[in-house]
Parts: structure tokens; C-alpha cells; sequence
């Protein structure tokens, strides 16, 4: 029987918090100021480095997007999110799978390891809960037949 693989991918630039958009443009503005008082415009770095966090600050948003992606195969589920190290199962070793609010449980024989996936819509949510339990209901029909 021919398996097709799921695959979900997300990019997502983050909001910056509040506090952190202050601190950002209260810091840049305190350094624009001393840059212009004190060395009057002759370190264009401080300066430059002042505009920036004040426009860093205003704009909210941070400098890199990050990548989220789910790729489901019949033996194989890979959990990918930029700058961290790829998650890789191998569904043979699983003993069952459980996903409950965007929270992905999965049970080996002798612990349960828990991967938080807040990134999913509700769309991407339900056609990943229809493909695990495809997965398993293949994988019951194969172990029936031995």
C-alpha cells in the first residue's frame, strides 16, 4: 500500500513583548541623547546604535522569523523549529501516540516523552490528528495479520 507523507510548515515572525519593546526604546533614546550631548555626532556607531534599538523598539517585531514544521511518514514523525535540533521518531518504537491541545504525548514502553506545538492552526491541528490515526490503524491491521 502506498503511504503519502504529511508535511505542515509554518514561518512566523514574533511580537516582542512589551517590556521589551520599552526597554528597547528607552535604552536607544538614552544613548541617541548622551551620543548628542557629550560627543557631538562624532561616534556615528553609538549613534547609529541608538537610532536602531529606538526603531527596534517601535516596530516590535523580532529580526529573524522562525520556522516550525511537522513531516509525517509511515515510520517517521520529524518535529522541525529553526535554531533548535530537529526532533526525530521513529514510530516503530512507539507504543501510541496521543495529541490533546496542541500537545503531542508520545508513549514508549518504559516513559512518555511531551512536545508543545502552540504553532498549529486548527486545520493543521486535525489533518495531523487524521494522519496519526491513519498511521495507527494501518499499524494494527499489520500487526493482526502476524
Amino acid at each position: 500500500m502506498e503511504y503519502k507523507e504529511l508535511l505542515i510548515a509554518k514561518n512566523e515572525r514574533k511580537v516582542q513583548s512589551r517590556s521589551s519593546r520599552i526597554t528597547n526604546s528607552v535604552f536607544g533614546l538614552i544613548l541617541t541623547i548622551i551620543v548628542l550631548i557629550v560627543y557631538q555626532f562624532r561616534d556615528i556607531v553609538l549613534l547609529s546604535i541608538g537610532i536602531f534599538s529606538i526603531v527596534y523598539g517601535l516596530v516590535g517585531l523580532e529580526f529573524f522569523k522562525t520556522i516550525y514544521s511537522i513531516k509525517v511518514t509511515h515510520d517517521m514523525l520529524e518535529i522541525v523549529k529553526s535554531y533548535r535540533r530537529d526532533i526525530v521518531i521513529d514510530l516503530n518504537k512507539v507504543d501510541y501516540i496521543l495529541l490533546k491541545n496542541n500537545e503531542l504525548q508520545v508513549h514508549y514502553s518504559d516513559y512518555v516523552k511531551t512536545y508543545n506545538l502552540p504553532w498549529l492552526t486548527g486545520d493543521d491541528y486535525q489533518e495531523l490528528k487524521d494522519k496519526l490515526y491513519e498511521i495507527s490503524i494501518e499499524k494494527s491491521k499489520m500487526s493482526d495479520n502476524y
